[in-house]
């Protein structure tokens, strides 16, 4: 292969890289800084909120697992012939317990921010929220329309 070749076989790659990694980037948003600007948050609520954030976040990492570890289990037992109704209601037992766990993060993260918050900041934010889950709610209407509520034991969703 000749050194033109070499060169051009080079650039195409490039060209196809940088092409995927376009189409499937974030697009561009508000994201954590901007929302700190439109807040008008100080320095420190700026630590206090990343310090919340990252407790919030390590907590669900396991518990999350720990659910859908649970979740898979489940369903399972419940494929099984002869189904043990006894490690059914432990396994029930303990997503209910997972579930709840995650609730009661998320209400003390929710908590906690509203503390290093202002009223006025805490009423914006809050707008700014509902904003969001608005775009976020028409989106996924679109997405779902895509998607098959069939029960597919081998992927995680609602059923067993």
């Amino acid at each position: 292969m000749n050194k033109r070749t070499y060169l051009l076989a080079i650039a195409a790659i490039g060209t196809l890289v940088l092409t995927f990694s376009l189409a499937y980037a974030q697009p561009p948003g508000r994201g954590p800084m901007k929302a700190a600007e439109e807040l008008n948050l100080t320095a420190d609520q700026i630590e206090s909120i990343k310090e919340i954030r990252y407790d919030f976040e390590k907590a669900q990492i396991g518990l999350r697992a720990d659910l859908k570890t649970s979740r898979l289990e489940l369903r399972h037992l419940m494929m099984q012939k002869q189904p043990d109704r006894k490690e059914i209601a432990k396994l029930v037992d303990r997503i209910a317990d997972t579930q709840k766990q995650l609730l009661k993060n998320n209400v003390d993260r929710k908590l906690s921010m509203k503390e290093v918050l202002t009223q006025e900041q805490f009423e914006n934010f809050m707008k700014m929220r509902g904003e969001r889950g608005k775009r976020m709610m028409k989106k996924a209407r679109g997405e779902r329309q895509h998607h098959s509520r069939r029960f597919c034991p081998h992927r995680e969703g609602r059923g067993f």
